[in-house]
């Protein structure tokens, strides 16, 4: 049987073996799942999106917490990764935590990940706008971003009704061109830098500090750029069920995505920061970036850059859309949504969820016409994926024993609860770097109300469905996935 041929009988055993039927269609292989998680992050909208708010706050200084973000994301990456291995379903966490975490706590999570993609969608299309406002000089807060912003999300849902496989080829262009737009930009200011002789002393400047005040606090609360864009890599999880083999490809699509993702956003940041000319006009300016990229390149060659990012925005905010339907999806299949006959409903012709796209779009509009600032966006949606990362790697850390040895295509063995723990501890560290400090309190309060109208919404509807055992998930006592020997025990009991 050839390679290809056996991983897709392996994806139709693993379905059933979870008790769910393939309704999905597999189209997306190895190089698609690379691009899915890759696109999610996409460096280029996270730093973008956040360059100002470093510059301004932290000076150029602050970019070095961007390593230190790459680390602890990636001791969240190898959990996750582990975690898609072994449960190969749409719904990534809310999959995850429900079978080692009982019902209640996989709910709450499902329901932080819908708030969080639908957010999350304004927030990176934001990045377009800001690159129309600098080339059209057009005010930063004006109206026409705001339209610009939701035109870009109604194009995205339209592209979804036609089926992931459309999506799936823009995504899969749109990483060629990042790859090679970044790759471009770092060696061409890497040569301008050395040509001008530029001092290496401006990486470690730092942002004007009141009288007495320490720098450590504003130079850690930098960790938003980097906790806002390394995220969504395990979007590819969320994807598994129209991967083929995906317990052998999500593992490394979540894993690699992380690793080049953080390398080139490294260097990315380094060359743009010896770029700079004139420091106080980056700082004044309300686009540092691409005005920074404008001084060096020309406005020709900066055009050309701008495209490609636009190009990359775009296709990120195109994977964030899918997640979020999936996400969606999932829960509606197992009756623990609202509308559930409707939003787990795939299009017979395009086997894409549309409901689930359309009500993601739309909430996404609302997001964005609603919102009071862009920097609330942001903060909102780097603490809310931080908060889904911690439920989910504690329940690893507690039941991962309970997830079968050998019904895996990646594991940690027994290195599985040090990463975690460590994980832990990083996870609690940055959610208290982006809740504490006042400027993120009205985020954070943001998120807090999400947070209680889903617990709210659990106990007075899904928890009842839940006990009369018309929803949620199940306990599988047991179940045979490919190339195991024997049966294991893999969900935790149904508690709430």
């Amino acid at each position: 049987m050839k390679e290809e041929n056996k991983g897709v009988t392996d994806d139709g055993r693993v379905m059933s073996a979870f008790q769910y039927k393939q309704e999905l269609n597999r189209t997306i292989r190895k190089f698609g799942s690379f691009a899915v998680a890759f696109s999610f992050i996409s460096i280029t909208t996270g730093i973008f999106a956040n360059y100002e708010l470093v510059i301004d706050e932290s000076g150029p200084a602050g970019i070095w917490t961007w390593p230190v973000v790459i680390v602890g994301q990636l001791l969240v990456a190898l959990v996750f990764a582990e975690l898609a291995a072994k449960i190969p379903l749409t719904g990534y966490s809310y999959q995850w935590v429900t079978r080692l975490g009982g019902n209640g706590w996989g709910w709450f999570t499902g329901w932080v990940s819908v708030c969080f993609l639908i957010i999350v969608i304004p927030s990176v299309n934001h990045g377009i706008a800001t690159i129309v406002g600098h080339v059209w000089d057009v005010p930063e807060n004006s109206m026409l971003l705001k339209l610009i912003v939701c035109g870009v999300i109604s194009f995205q849902a339209l592209i979804h009704v036609f089926g992931v496989w459309f999506a799936e080829r823009i995504n899969s262009i749109a990483v060629f061109t990042e790859v090679v737009g970044m790759i471009g930009l770092v060696i061409v200011f890497a040569i301008l830098a050395m040509k001008s002789q530029t001092s290496w002393s401006i990486l470690t400047e730092i942002g004007p500090l009141p009288e007495g005040q320490s720098y450590f606090p504003v130079w850690i609360m930098a960790c938003l750029m980097g906790a806002y864009t390394i995220v969504g890599f395990e979007s590819a999880a969320n994807l598994s069920e129209e991967t083929v083999d995906a317990s052998r490809t999500v593992p490394k699509s979540i894993i690699w995505s992380v690793l080049i993702s953080g390398g080139m956003g490294t260097l990315f940041l380094i060359v743009t920061v010896l770029g700079i000319h004139d420091l106080d006009a980056v700082v004044a300016s309300n686009y540092p970036l691409p005005m920074i990229i404008e001084d060096n390149l020309g406005q020709s060659f900066s055009m050309a850059f701008f495209v490609l990012v636009v190009i990359s925005i775009f296709a990120c905010g195109l994977i964030i859309m899918a997640s979020g339907s999936r996400m969606i999806y999932a829960m509606a299949r197992d009756n623990v949504f609202f509308g559930n006959a409707v939003f787990r409903s795939v299009s017979a012709r395009t086997a894409a969820p549309i409901p689930a796209v359309l009500l993601v779009a739309g909430l996404g509009v609302v997001v964005e016409i609603y919102s009071q600032s862009l920097k609330q966006l942001l903060a909102a949606a780097a603490v809310l994926p931080a908060l889904i990362y911690l439920i989910t790697v504690v329940a690893y850390f507690f039941r991962r024993k309970s997830l079968s040895a050998q019904s895996a295509q990646f594991s940690l063995g027994r290195w599985g609860g040090w990463i975690a723990g460590a994980a832990i501890v990083w996870l609690v560290m940055i959610i208290a770097v982006l809740t504490i400090p006042e400027q993120f309190h009205s985020a954070t309060a943001m998120s807090g109300v999400l947070c209680l109208i889903g617990l709210a919404f659990y106990l007075c509807v899904i928890r009842r469905r839940i006990k009369r055992g018309d929803a949620g998930i199940h306990a599988i006592n047991t179940i045979q996935l490919p190339n195991d020997n024997a049966s294991h025990s893999t969900c935790a009991s149904e508690t709430d």
